[in-house]
């Protein structure tokens, strides 16, 4: 195949009602240079026609944009040949008329579903193709006054339901309202004799893990005469391991044998050897057509089973044999305009996401079916990934027209990431059930045929599903996210989505009180980085109560619950820079919390009570106050730095009761000393003791209750060594934090080499360095016990803030002395 990429000299323009839309794309008037990939939002802000929509409050200001029509034309040469073309177009958003030559060729209305279109008979020396982007907000109106009507829904107008376009980019209740349009995925002119049209290589793994069989199935079209299908398998190593050339057909099958094959492992369980499987399509040594695709070796199954002595089923992953107990978050799209979401900048979060110690990434369901090189970096790292369609908080249609460009959207992303081996589950939505139940809407006893209230029962329950067992059958299916059970949160079986903590109010310590066999979202919000927000707010709007910085809150009561969380837990902020803080050691402090109570809960084999949590959400779209980990100029906040330990293999805990224990999630057992100590705010000890445990394999390790036997204040630390190495540790200050008085701390920063000792004389809570990278952060420090953190580059000071104070400290260099 001869591919061309269509990618520059595009032009792009703003349609004009009043004036046909011939005249409209012949007119010289108007047109802005563009690239394909490209959206209408980006394309006009780089060429300064509107502001940044991420300042201030320039939303408002440039909505017009996604309700208005947009034009997009490129001229472009192709060379005369008797084969056939195509163009193709990966990605449209959303509603797309496109004409070569004058000649109407395809018309579209999801931009979940790529399109291709034979052209060989249009197809010119001097070639002029004109797409025409429809308002999705004018279109969705219509269809929704066409076809029922307005449903319930969580965020967003309700005429959404009826597109199926990217669902946030109708606001969420963490983003903005910009309904981008455009050319968001690439589009290519394709040329060629004969192709590879369809092709699927899956992985049959045996009981004992020690072969495998790989069966490829290649559908082919065009003029094959005397052609050969060549099929050859390189290890993970480069090494050709197997090569087939089998006579080309309509459609061609054959297998490999793995002896011994080396097996893929989520990360922290082992390593992500990858497989290539290479089709190349040959007629007399000429290459006709070639096609590429990384597998890896392993079998993922969840664990359903009877939880000793309580009610329900466990609900865990099991990879290779091996029961994981699973950390990891919840993303959304890293971008409102999705073209500036590059492959590095994929690459950039999954590494964050695999160094916060997270085995899996939920795609949640009012997204996008993320970028090939999303899940190709998850293959890479070891992360798994929980897959929603493309479905989010509402009662979606279920209208023929409707259900059939589903199946097709399904179909469609199913092939393209059916073969990664990162992919761990489909769901069919992120929480429409609850929406349902909770409107009395959801009748669970009648069949989807019966139960019209919620139309698209269809959907989740028959047509995806079906999809799935058709193109990827073994796979673990569930119709929505949450879904089983007597009521969808029912924390006894499958996963739950935990909002009592944040959408409730709370306090998060009734974690504790909030589990489910798996926890696949919870989460508390907090500003985001100072600097990241005074990037976006003027100098005047630079306060908490700002309009500006509430603008950037799109949570409903949002900034009343920041702020009564703040109210409970410290004293009150007096500037923006303390206000940040404070919400950032709530969000780190009811992370931490959260983690480690449900951890405690995975037991031992046969008592897996909790699975995993998956926090809602490790990246942020825009500027924003959010549950974000990480905020949108990349830069971790404190609670990522407390969800890494909490998931480090091997850990310690205190709970607000005194009791410790510890959690080792390797597949080794664990000799270590335990050190235990109370001591009173002033950091003189009252208290300690030091003893050897062996904490078992993949189990969690009860210790009993350790307090002071007191009645002053007191902080409690605990410690895991393994020799001189510190393994975990863990205290556990007094709260209500507002209510003592914390002392300066006295702290000391020393940089060894390519380490930075960090010490105090007395206890502290929160500690976090600004303006620097380190291996760890947002950290509590115990008089005597020195952290060490791994850095790359010190300034002379550092800014610290810490629970009731912050300063610039400066860094004492001492050199490493090292013995003969």
């Amino acid at each position: 195949m001869n591919v061309s990429l269509l990618e520059q000299g595009w032009k792009l323009k703003q349609r004009n009602l009043n004036s046909s839309l011939l005249d409209n794309f012949a007119s010289p008037e108007g047109w802005l240079p563009t690239t394909a990939p490209s959206t209408v939002y980006q394309t006009l802000f780089e060429a300064g026609v509107i502001p940044d929509p991420f300042y201030g409050i320039n939303e408002l200001e440039v909505e017009w944009v996604g309700e208005t029509d947009w034009l997009y034309k490129l001229e472009f040469e192709a060379a005369k040949t008797s084969e056939t073309s195509w163009l193709s177009f990966d990605g449209l958003d959303t509603f797309a008329t496109i004409w070569l030559n004058g000649h109407e060729i395809l018309k579209s209305e999801n931009m979940f579903v790529p399109q291709r279109v034979e052209v060989s008979g249009l197809l010119q020396e001097k070639n002029s193709l004109q797409i025409l982007f429809e308002s999705a907000w004018r279109k969705g109106l219509e269809l929704e006054a066409a076809n029922g009507g307005k449903r319930p829904l969580w965020n967003g107008d309700s005429s959404r339901l009826y597109v199926r376009k990217a669902q946030y980019h109708y606001s969420w209740d963490w983003g903005p309202k910009l309904l981008d349009l455009g050319l968001w995925r690439a589009v290519r002119l394709e040329t060629g004799a004969a192709r590879i049209t369809e092709w699927h290589c899956s992985v049959e793994l045996n009981a004992t893990f020690d072969a495998a069989t790989l069966p490829i199935t290649v559908d082919l079209e065009g003029d094959l005469e005397g052609a050969k299908l060549v099929l050859s398998l390189i290890g993970p190593g480069g090494i050709k391991l197997f090569k087939a050339i089998l006579e080309a057909a309509g459609q061609v099958s054959h297998s490999f044998e793995l002896e011994h094959p080396e097996l893929w492992y989520p990360h922290l369980y082992g390593t992500q050897p990858l497989y290539t499987v290479i089709l190349e399509l040959l007629r007399d040594d000429k290459n006709l057509d070639t096609k590429t695709q990384r597998i890896g070796v392993r079998q993922i199954r969840v664990i359903q089973e009877a939880v000793a002595d309580e009610s329900g089923s466990s609900f865990y992953f099991e990879v290779n044999g091996i029961s994981i107990l699973m950390g990891g978050a919840n993303w959304i799209p890293d971008d409102l305009m999705l073209t500036r979401v590059t492959k590095d900048r994929y690459a950039q979060r999954i590494a964050q996401t695999k160094a916060a110690n997270m085995q899996m990434l939920r795609v949640w369901g009012g997204g996008i079916y993320e970028d090939d090189a999303f899940y190709d970096h998850c293959d890479e790292a070891g992360i798994l990934v929980w897959q929603d369609f493309m479905f989010g908080c509402g009662i979606y249609p279920g209208h023929a027209e409707f259900v059939e460009s589903v199946r097709l959207e399904a179909i469609a992303n199913i092939k393209r990431l059916r073969h990664h081996p990162c992919l761990a589950i489909w769901t069919g939505n992120n929480e429409d059930y609850p929406l349902a139940f909770g409107q009395g809407l959801y009748k669970k006893d009648l069949t989807p045929e019966e139960n019209p209230e919620m139309p698209a029962r269809v959907i989740y329950e028959h047509v995806l599903p079906q999809a799935l067992q058709e193109f990827d059958p073994g796979r673990y299916y569930q119709p929505g996210s949450p879904f089983y059970g007597t009521y969808p949160d029912d924390p006894t079986v499958a996963d739950r989505h935990t909002w009592d903590v944040w959408g409730q109010g709370q306090p998060y310590r009734n974690y504790i009180k909030l589990e489910g066999r798996f926890v696949s979202e919870f989460g508390m919000a907090s500003a985001a980085h100072l600097s990241t927000l005074e990037a976006v707010l003027p100098i005047s709007e630079r306060y908490s109560q700002s309009r500006t910085f509430e603008h950037h809150m799109k949570a409903g009561e949002g900034m009343r619950r920041l702020n009564a969380y703040i109210t409970d837990t410290q004293k009150l902020p007096q500037n923006l820079e303390e206000y940040v803080y404070a919400t950032q050691l709530v969000q780190s402090e009811a992370m931490d919390c959260a983690y480690r109570i449900w951890r405690r809960r995975w037991g031992v084999a046969g008592k897996r009570a909790v699975g995993g949590a998956l926090v809602w959400q490790i990246n942020d779209c825009w500027p924003v106050s959010s549950w974000a980990i990480i905020d949108s100029s990349a830069t971790p906040k404190p609670a990522y730095y407390s969800i890494k330990r909490a998931l480090a293999p091997v850990s310690v805990s205190f709970w607000a009761d005194g009791s410790v224990w510890a959690l080792n999630t390797t597949l080794e057992p664990l000799e270590v000393v335990l050190q235990l100590q109370a001591m009173n705010l002033s950091g003189s000890q009252i208290s300690s003791e030091t003893r050897e445990i062996l904490i078992p394999a993949n189990s969690v390790l009860e210790l009993g209750i350790y307090n002071s036997q007191t009645t002053e204040p007191v902080v409690l630390a605990a410690k895991l060594l393994e020799g001189s190495n510190v393994k975990a540790r863990h205290a556990l200050f007094p709260e209500p934090f507002k209510y003592f008085d914390w002392q300066h701390p006295e702290i000391s920063l020393v940089q060894h080499g390519t380490n930075l000792h960090v010490s105090s004389s007395k206890p502290v809570k929160g500690v976090f360095i600004h303006g620097v990278e380190l291996s760890d952060n947002m950290f509590d420090l115990i008089p005597g016990d020195v952290q060490i953190l791994d850095i790359s580059s010190l300034p002379e000071s550092l800014k610290v803030q810490w629970l009731g104070g912050s300063g610039m400290i400066r860094v004492k260099r001492e050199e490493l002395v090292i013995a003969d």
